[in-house]
């Protein structure tokens, strides 16, 4: 079912939306492309009226309760991270993906109906008087890690620690530009902490991820002197869609799934900034960006 969705972007398609002359051409486009959030106005109206649709594929057609609560898992704590933070800050209407969690009670402090990892995070939030966005952000993006790692499928077991990993490299190199340290890494990854660590402090980076799946990952990063980290997020993007894509012919296997959704979320992503650079008359920095899966 996944495969037969098939391919909505190509070269061609992303360079006509990001030389059109308005976002509401660009929307138009869009439209004849196959996409139907296309008369929302608003670019994160679209993009998140679009990611619902991804969400409604994966409950309508996932193999088993466990593969669909793990692929949505990042967009039901999104849900959980802007309901917390409403208790402080004013946080987007539109920015609520359509996932099964009863908002309004997390804001008013009522976790009856989340799964125990989303639970612990949000008592332990509650328990300090957390206020602060980032903090709240990290909580539940470990807690999230901590419930899609629980799954028992391997496939995606082995792919979110990819995912993690890049994200604690990343974590990393921020860290090290800035000459901070913090307790910012996720947890759940295939590196250990004293190598993320150790990257941090020493004179070198990439040299601590040299015998590991990600020592190119880190070796561009080390190559841009840890500056313009944008480029190591598109590679990551790439990193975990040719892992998938690898072992999609594997029809009995849960890789065409797991493949279509990472696809998914990357057309999503360089769609919006496409979109992004019409609006603010920036297309000349958008070549660049664009994926590896796109070149």
């Amino acid at each position: 079912m996944a495969m037969q969705s098939g391919k909505r972007l190509d070269a061609e398609r992303l360079r006509r939306i990001v030389e059109a002359k308005s976002v509401a051409d660009a929307f138009k486009m869009l439209g004849e492309m196959g996409y139907a959030y296309t008369d929302v106005g608003s670019v994160d109206a679209f993009i998140v009226g679009e990611t619902n649709k991804l969400i409604e594929f994966i409950s309508d057609n996932a193999a088993s309760a466990a593969l669909e609560n793990a692929l949505t898992a990042r967009f039901v704590y999104n849900n959980a991270k802007l309901a917390y933070k409403s208790r402080f800050i004013a946080v987007p209407n539109d920015g609520y993906y359509a996932a099964s969690l009863d908002c309004a009670k997390i804001a008013n402090g009522d976790y009856s109906d989340t799964d125990k990892y989303m639970r612990a995070a949000l008592e332990g939030l509650d328990e300090v008087g957390e206020s602060k966005p980032q903090a709240i952000d990290l909580a539940l993006t470990r807690a999230m890690y901590e419930s899609v790692l629980a799954c028992g499928i391997p496939v995606l077991k082995k792919y979110f620690r990819a995912e993690i990993d890049m994200k604690n490299i990343l974590s990393a190199a921020r860290m090290k530009r800035l000459g901070v340290h913090g307790d910012e890494f996720l947890h759940g990854g295939k590196i250990k902490t004293e190598a993320l660590d150790d990257a941090v402090a020493a004179e070198g980076f990439a040299e601590y991820f040299e015998h590991t799946p990600y020592a190119e990952f880190a070796e561009n990063i080390e190559q841009h002197e840890l500056k313009d980290l944008w480029r190591a997020e598109r590679d990551a993007d790439d990193h975990l869609y040719y892992m998938t894509d690898a072992d999609v012919a594997k029809l009995s296997s849960f890789e065409p799934f797991l493949n279509y959704y990472t696809e998914t979320l990357i057309e999503l992503k360089t769609v919006k900034t496409a979109l992004v650079c019409v609006k603010t008359d920036s297309r000349d920095g958008f070549y660049a960006r664009i994926p590896q899966i796109y070149r």
